[in-house]
């Protein structure tokens, strides 16, 4: 389980120029990927704990459902962030969020979702939104392989 976040860094590093911000008007714009757990997805949260563990990786609990793994990019792609979407000169971040809930029939529901995190000028957050399909597959896998079965719309 443990290349699997590195091998999303290299999806998602590996086509910088293709970034496409996505201007959200419904839920499926988003890149999130979606699975339903019988019981608490134990080895998925070790599995995405253990492959933070890059130098410069940083595992951020934002609350008790949704936890990031903050990732800084190579220094290409982080300018490429900044020119193309007017940051401020400070290092943008790209981040594999996973938030876990409970639905009606009490099962886990987990989303896995991915974005970069450019500072504005103005000193606020801006979330670049992008597809691809490449990194879609490798969280389906993952979340599959850990015991959930993928429920994308």
């Amino acid at each position: 389980m443990r290349p699997i976040l590195p091998l999303l860094l290299v999806a998602v590093t590996a086509c910088a120029p293709q970034y496409v911000e996505t201007v959200v008007t419904d839920d499926q714009d988003l890149p999130v990927r979606r699975a339903v757990f019988a019981e608490e997805p134990q080895p998925l949260d070790a599995a995405f704990r253990s492959s933070c563990d890059s130098p410069g990786d940083e595992l951020r609990q934002i609350s008790r459902a949704v936890v990031q793994c903050r990732i800084p990019p190579p220094p290409d792609v982080a300018a490429f962030l900044v020119l193309q979407y007017d940051g401020a000169l400070v290092a943008p971040t790209l981040v594999v969020q996973k938030e876990t809930a409970r639905d009606a029939a009490d099962a886990f529901v987990v989303e896995l979702s991915y974005f970069a995190e450019v500072i504005q000028k103005s000193g606020n957050p801006r979330r670049i939104y992008f597809k691809q399909r490449s990194l879609d597959g490798l969280m389906d896998e993952l979340l599959a392989a850990t015991g959930g079965t993928v429920a994308n719309r």
